[in-house]
């Protein structure tokens, strides 16, 4: 379980055919809600970015703020 993340991709990717994010996208993961320019993805495709994320992390930067 991802409590609170914030991923950047280092590259253009494609999520699944026909779903590409540009190199530079955010994508939050709350509580194991995944989130795409502030709004949640769509229920029925949760699994797949999550997945997706967990799965490929090394395209990603991890750019969580750590507020004190």
């Amino acid at each position: 379980m991802i409590q609170n993340k914030v991923y950047r991709l280092k590259e253009a990717v494609e999520v699944a055919k026909n779903m590409p994010l540009p190199a530079g996208q955010e994508v939050e993961i709350v509580m194991d809600v995944v989130y795409v320019n502030g709004y949640p993805v769509p229920p029925a495709m949760q699994k797949l970015f999550l997945d997706y994320v967990t799965n490929n992390e090394s395209k990603f930067d991890d750019v969580t703020k750590k507020w004190k």
